[in-house]
């Protein structure tokens, strides 16, 4: 099984304040590759009690030396691209993702993803990676807080589990992105229902979709299109056949944007500008999913 575990460190409480990243890249039972980086966090050096006292290791010079998220990203993606993404503790390290997606307005980072502290508490083992670490090892995670370390613990303990004949790890890997519980909310929020566009998925906030208004592809000619939401790949499939049939890619609304694609969970930002441009506009909203559809 091919995968790639990922850990990041944090300077305070917000989930943007990311300064730290380590990747370690398993082939075969193997470690193959690795990727470390320090990183300039949004919203400056502040720290809290915690980072003062477990990262002795990363100082302000580093940090104020460091790229920014979105620079290193990309190594990341080329790391991560078509493996399963393995963390431990989802609510930390793949919120710390999609936010940061979010705020640099970046695609997609993984696709399918596991987390190693779901696996042990099913099983009832020491949730704690030192915990679980020295359970599966009978050895003291000695560097514990160094993002590459903690990295290439979970791996370890990943590829530990998965050679274990009588446990399945199978059952605990996504295959959809992770999304933080406010965000699920609202795509379990979705109904369908009759709108003043005709029948269409609504949420609660007034975002519709228009899927009954868009039932070809020759209906893009000639229409200003904005993407959104998807990973970087789609995006550029997407992008390629809206340019063949005629119409035009744009990366941000105006007056004239005529349709926007997007994956069920929507951005804030751009959720807002598309709720007022179908007020003002009568701006058409679909999803990638639809797209595809329409495509086949």
């Amino acid at each position: 099984m091919d995968f790639v575990a990922i850990d990041f460190e944090k300077l305070n409480d917000s989930q943007l304040s990311v300064c730290e990243v380590g990747l370690v890249a398993f082939k075969n039972g193997k470690e193959v590759e690795y990727y470390h980086s320090y990183i300039n966090p949004v919203g400056g050096l502040e720290r809290n009690d915690w980072a003062r006292k477990n990262l002795l290791h990363i100082s302000d010079k580093m940090l104020l030396e460091a790229p920014s998220y979105n620079n290193v990203f990309h190594d990341m993606r080329n790391l991560i691209q078509g493996k399963i993404l393995v963390v431990h503790s989802k609510g930390a390290d793949l919120n710390y993702i999609y936010r940061l997606e979010e705020h640099f307005n970046l695609p997609k980072l993984y696709s399918k993803w596991v987390d190693t502290r779901d696996i042990a508490r099913s099983v009832g083992a020491d949730e704690s990676l030192p915990g679980l670490y020295l359970q599966c090892f009978e050895t003291i995670l000695s560097e514990h807080h160094n993002a590459l370390e903690d990295a290439r613990a979970c791996g370890h303990i990943f590829e530990f589990i998965s050679s274990q004949s009588q446990f399945d790890v199978r059952h605990f890997i996504h295959e959809e992105e992770y999304l933080p519980s406010k965000e699920k909310s609202y795509c379990d929020s979705l109904t369908s229902r009759h709108t003043q566009f005709g029948t269409a998925n609504v949420a609660v906030d007034g975002l519709v979709f228009n899927h009954n208004k868009i039932t070809s592809c020759s209906y893009f000619k000639g229409k200003t299109v904005v993407l959104s939401g998807m990973n970087h790949n789609d995006k550029n499939r997407i992008k390629s056949i809206l340019d063949s049939i005629g119409a035009k890619c744009t990366s941000s609304f105006s007056q004239k944007t005529n349709i926007f694609i997007t994956s069920r969970v929507v951005g804030p930002s751009k959720k807002m500008q598309a709720i007022q441009l179908q007020k003002e506009t009568g701006l058409l909203v679909i999803t990638d999913e639809y797209f595809w559809k329409l495509v086949r």
